[in-house]
């Protein structure tokens, strides 16, 4: 009996570390970057452009915490400051991508005007295309100032394991949004 226990004890846990390791998303959600962004705002008829500088946390294997800051100015008074916390769950979606969804809070102070604050949902899908090119869809509903649900897209080229550039756009009812920047892995 002692010997079947054994033997059944091994066949158990191989195959759960097999699961495991098979489960395992290959997009990485420890990060941080940098980028400059040019941004048109509808309702202000609005042109600002800025520096953000954001990151991501692996917390566990499906979690990570996410934060960003922004710092944009513009013509006719424009311009903003928005700062941004929040927590997000990734699972496994196909061999070379992940499924995530994200919770966030956002405060955004702007230079002309009033301030708001809020809450952003977003879901989205990252995936590789190749060895060194990532892209990713995700759809973001931010509910400050009136609330906008944003459309974003982007791709990742890796240069190595650690170091990328990135290239991004926003389209929404309200903003829409072009990005450049480097991020990096640790």
């Amino acid at each position: 009996i002692m010997k079947k226990l054994v033997i059944s004890t091994l066949i158990v846990s191989s195959v759960m570390a097999a699961q495991q390791s098979i489960a395992k998303s290959p997009m990485d959600y420890s990060y941080a970057g940098v980028r400059y962004f040019d941004q048109r705002l509808d309702d202000a008829d609005c042109s600002q452009d800025g520096l953000s500088i954001y990151g991501s946390v692996e917390i566990n294997e499906d979690l990570f915490a996410i934060g960003a800051i922004s710092d944009a100015s513009g013509n006719r008074g424009c311009g903003s400051e928005t700062i941004s916390a929040g927590v997000g769950y990734q699972t496994l979606f196909g061999a070379d991508s992940s499924l995530y969804g994200s919770l966030s809070y956002e405060s955004t102070n702007v230079d002309y005007g009033k301030s708001d604050s809020g809450l952003v949902g977003a879901v989205g899908i990252r995936g590789f295309i190749s060895r060194a090119l990532e892209a990713k869809i995700e759809a973001a509903h931010h509910t400050a100032f009136d609330g906008d649900t944003v459309l974003n897209g982007g791709v990742v080229y890796w240069f190595n394991q650690q170091f990328a550039a990135t290239g991004d756009v926003s389209l929404g009812s309200d903003v829409s949004t072009i990005a450049v920047g480097l991020r990096m892995n640790f």
